[in-house]
């Protein structure tokens, strides 16, 4: 039942009420955000605990990362740079400083001329270079919310440079108690921004997707060519048929029809109408299925699986077990 406890000097936060019930692979989908003081307050400490009701809970493991160190970086670690400059919509522009800013600064510490941008914008002059925006975006497939000419083409500049692109970083988790052992992953990504330079962007959403409801209606009309699995008191070859329907991971909603009794060719009438209510994932192409594993479990459990309908058809039999037909 893991969750996530930041630390960073006296500042620490908790967040003991999001745990993710029963996984080893926790989408948390949560952004945090501190105060701090470089270099006095440089080490942020990422823990994973695991959610306990009635003990103390079990700290899995922990990274610390080194924000003077990020935020020194010649590499430009503290935001990483976005592939295109938006000015609005979800990938809105992060950084504090524009492309063209940042440009300037890092043509100042490599000790290059400053970038000198034509009139209309579509032309910059960066170490000696001519860079265009019709080169910069030669195929490709140009949005709404992109920003100006001279940002974009700024932008295009500034991923030559050799500067920390943004990404997702992987970190490994470790514990005290066994200093030299993986104890998991840890997914996420830091964003240090200096006050001095007035509010950042907008942070990015990363709030998982909730499952959108859906009824699946399901009409049995008629049967056709079943194979004919008893014979009759006169000995003619028939088949008490039925069908049988759900969904995986919804096995309790198993739902059937009457039984068409007698069947000599294998035909069943049926109009019968089966109602199967789902949640479903379209991003992922997946349907969400929350169930306790066991009677005793205190928290549901999460399963992602691929949507399918299983139909059934059965040979109803009194006296003894029916008998599977076919799917």
């Amino acid at each position: 039942d893991p969750y996530i406890k930041i630390s960073l000097s006296k500042k620490v936060i908790e967040d003991r009420d999001h745990y993710v019930p029963n996984t080893l692979n926790p989408i948390f989908g949560r952004m945090y955000e501190l105060s701090c003081f470089l270099p006095q307050e440089k080490d942020l400490k990422i823990s994973v605990y695991d959610y306990d009701t009635m003990t103390r809970d079990e700290k899995v493991g922990e990274t610390i990362i080194d924000l003077e160190n990020r935020f020194l970086s010649r590499y430009g670690s503290h935001c990483g740079i976005p592939q295109q400059y938006w000015i609005s919509g979800v990938n809105t522009w992060r950084d504090q400083l524009k492309p063209t800013q940042l440009l300037q600064n890092v043509a100042r510490f490599k000790g290059y001329a400053p970038p000198v941008l034509s009139e209309n914008g579509r032309k910059i002059n960066y170490g000696g270079q001519d860079y265009t925006l019709e080169e910069a975006e030669a195929n490709k497939i140009l949005h709404q919310h992109l920003g100006p000419s001279e940002e974009r083409l700024a932008l295009h500049i500034l991923r030559t440079q050799g500067l920390v692109p943004e990404h997702v970083e992987t970190r490994t988790l470790y514990s005290t108690f066994q200093p030299n052992i993986s104890q998991g992953k840890l997914q996420m990504w830091v964003d240090v921004f200096p006050k001095s330079l007035g509010p950042p962007g907008p942070p990015f959403n990363i709030t998982p997707r909730k499952a959108k409801k859906y009824i699946l209606r399901v009409i049995v009309w008629n049967t056709k060519d079943v194979l004919l699995d008893e014979k009759s008191i006169t000995g003619e070859e028939m088949s008490d048929i039925y069908v049988k329907g759900w969904m995986p991971g919804n096995e309790e909603n198993k739902q059937k029809t009457d039984v068409h009794y007698r069947s000599l060719d294998g035909e069943g009438n049926f109009n019968w109408r089966f109602v199967f209510p789902f949640d479903y994932l379209p991003a992922e192409q997946l349907c969400l299925v929350s169930k306790k594993e066991h009677f005793w479990s205190l928290d549901k459990t999460e399963f992602r699986i691929p949507p399918k309908l299983i139909i059934q058809i059965w040979d109803n039999d009194k006296f003894s077990l029916d008998d599977y037909l076919g799917k």
